[in-house]
């Protein structure tokens, strides 16, 4: 409303009421404040247009182009906030022409309107940086570097700096005045956002690193986690472990106590199989012909394994066996290492460990083939005359007390 269609239709206002019988104080009073009333009617109104506008027709766009950064603009309302700066600006601009001959309420009236539009510039930034979070994360380098905690500072500079700004319209002082007095709180500052600053410089170093990333599989001992990530931000990374629990790792702490990423099973495209089975030295021999004809019996390709022009003992044959079955299986990565070894022998008997990879990063089917696999392992140990070598408790004697014999009736 401009300043001489706001006096023509207040003159006709005021003369009508005057006609009416009013007094010419109070008919002032009543056409300044409907006048008023009616702008802020305006702008309420023409908020309301735009807001259908970018519902209707801007959704109905930005549903048919092809790129998807606009459809994130809009789901976090950007748009509409922006619209939510339409009424402040109309009563900025109107509201002098119409309350001309009130000058400390046309200041205090200056004042809210510009407190509330800092406020809006405040949440319309917050939105755009959730945007451009839900827009990086369309790309594949979001797991590898994820910039939420990059994100949450942003976040933070623009709630203290837009905190200043409203601080020093109250105050009606410089915003840069009051920049400058918060070097002698730098201090209190520090001490309030430690957690923000050392897991904005630990999100630096892992990302930099490349130490973590969303969905790697880590495990913790100090915070008992054991699981994959599946979230990291300023302060805490969250993972998801086994029993479906959540734990919360502070981020910081990834840099100063020490982690286990293993990632490298999913790059490597298997798991690594590094176990152990006893066996009772008492059993170990030299390879004869009767355990060779015994074997081939029981469908042994013994052929396929025995050594030529060396002697073994049956516990050589059986190593060199399990490392021809592994070899045998598809599920097996050919090209790691596969090793049937022997480790220091103990007071339980002589240690034997298989050590090979399984191609499918699949925990469970993993455990249950190694599962599979040991069983065969005790299955096939009496055939090569071994035993598996297991303490046997001692049991204790029944130490209940005998019953008393029955006194004898006099």
């Amino acid at each position: 409303m401009t300043e001489t269609a706001a006096t023509t239709f207040s003159e006709k206002f005021r003369n009508l009421l005057l006609n009416w019988g009013m007094n010419d104080t109070w008919a002032g009073y009543f056409v300044d404040f409907s006048v008023l009333i009616l702008i802020l009617f305006i702008s309420v109104i023409v908020y309301y247009i735009a807001k259908y506008i970018i519902n209707r027709v801007l959704k109905r766009l930005i549903k048919r182009t092809p790129s998807t950064w606009d459809d994130h603009l809009y789901s976090q309302k950007v748009f509409t906030r922006l619209a939510l700066l339409i009424p402040p600006l109309i009563m900025n601009v109107s509201i002098e022409s119409v309350l001309s001959s009130y000058a400390l309420a046309v200041k205090y009236i200056h004042l809210g309107i510009n407190l509330y539009i800092a406020f809006i510039l405040i949440l319309v930034v917050i939105s755009f940086l959730n945007a451009v979070q839900k827009i990086y994360r369309e790309f594949e380098v979001s797991d590898a570097k994820p910039i939420k905690g990059y994100i949450q500072i942003g976040k933070i500079v623009t709630l203290v700096i837009g905190g200043i700004i409203m601080i020093s319209i109250l105050v009606g002082k410089s915003p840069i005045t009051m920049l400058a007095g918060l070097g002698a709180m730098s201090a209190v500052l520090m001490l309030i956002f430690k957690d923000s600053l050392l897991g904005f410089v630990a999100g630096i170093q892992l990302s930099s690193n490349k130490a973590l990333q969303i969905g790697d599989w880590i495990t913790a001992p100090k915070f008992n986690t054991d699981g994959t990530v599946f979230d990291i931000s300023l302060v805490t990374v969250k993972v998801r472990n086994f029993d479906n629990s959540v734990s919360l790792v502070p981020t910081y702490s990834l840099i100063t106590d020490s982690f286990m990423n293993w990632r490298s099973f999913a790059e490597a495209g298997g798991r690594r199989m590094k176990r152990s089975f006893l066996v009772d030295v008492r059993t170990i021999e030299k390879v004869s012909e009767e355990l060779i004809e015994g074997l081939r019996a029981k469908g042994f390709s013994v052929d396929a394994w025995l050594p030529k022009d060396e002697e073994v003992t049956n516990l050589g044959l059986f190593r060199r066996y399990l490392a021809h079955h592994l070899r045998s299986k598809p599920i097996i990565n050919q090209d790691t290492t596969l090793m049937i070894r022997q480790l220091q022998p103990a007071e339980n008997g002589l240690p034997v460990e298989v050590y090979t990879f399984y191609n499918s990063p699949d925990w469970v089917a993993f455990e249950n083939f190694q599962a599979d696999f040991f069983e065969h392992v005790y299955d096939t140990l009496p055939a090569f005359h071994l035993k598996a070598f297991q303490r046997i408790s001692s049991v204790l004697p029944d130490l209940e007390p005998e019953p008393k014999p029955p006194i004898p009736r006099k």
